[in-house]
């Protein structure tokens, strides 16, 4: 199978779209760490150039054989999240998420919450520097989507949105939403990427995809509306 590598570039979400078993095949925001050329370059004099590579078939899904996650089957609790960027300070994160799910540190910045099957996720990270709203930052990941994810993956954008919701702090809060689907290894994985500036910022602070099965989406829309409403940097 052909496996192509990406970087995190201002936390976490690109790399869902590539690598599920252990990460973001599967809920990452990356970018390629080489600049992607657009066109083809006429050849050299006295150069061949060689045939490109014909992509893959795309992928038909395998059923999973789990049982599906349902919205009554959750309750949550509040939890609280050091999250460590490289070169800067640590940044103290509260949000409510599923009782019974574990957090790991994935890397420098990234918070992995685990179901107990291990078969879904929320994957969290701030946001700096704070520089774009959370619109221009989910804009920012759909070319990034494209150009990483491979053509056998069968990518396919569900939906994007841009609210302002009343967090659980009762003040507004900015939340952009970019939902997809694809197959990096047997199964479909929908996938829920969300950017949220939470009151006091500037611009988008905190970023995070909820991951899962097909059959568990009203689920997975309850863990990501939870998150969105209540994550919340700590002093």
């Amino acid at each position: 199978m052909r496996v192509k590598r990406v970087v995190l570039v201002g936390g976490l979400l690109l790399a869902t779209a590539l690598g599920v078993a252990g990460g973001y095949y599967a809920g990452e925001l990356t970018k390629p760490s080489y600049p992607i050329a657009s066109g083809v370059p006429a050849p050299l004099g006295g150069v061949s150039v060689p045939p490109t590579t014909a992509p893959l078939p795309r992928k038909t899904p395998v059923p999973n054989g789990y049982e599906a996650l349902f919205p009554e089957d959750l309750k949550f609790h509040w939890q609280t999240y050091n999250v460590e960027m490289p070169g800067q300070p640590a940044v103290r994160l509260r949000m409510r998420v599923p009782v019974g799910w574990k957090d790991s540190v994935i890397d420098k910045g990234q918070i992995k919450i685990t179901d107990p099957k291990g078969v879904r996720w929320i994957r969290l990270a701030t946001v700096y520097p704070i520089k774009l709203t959370p619109k221009q930052k989910r804009d920012q990941l759909i070319p990034g989507l494209k150009a990483n994810v491979a053509y056998e993956n069968t990518l396919e954008f569900l939906g994007q949105s841009d609210d302002s919701i009343t967090g659980t702090d009762g003040q507004p809060r900015q939340v952009s939403v970019l939902r997809y689907r694809y197959i990096p290894d047997q199964w479909t994985r929908p996938v829920i990427v969300q950017y949220i500036n939470t009151p006091g910022q500037d611009g988008a602070n905190v970023e995070m995809s909820v991951v899962g099965l097909p059959q568990d989406q009203k689920a997975l829309d309850r863990i990501a509306e939870e998150a969105a409403a209540s994550v919340t940097p700590k002093d």
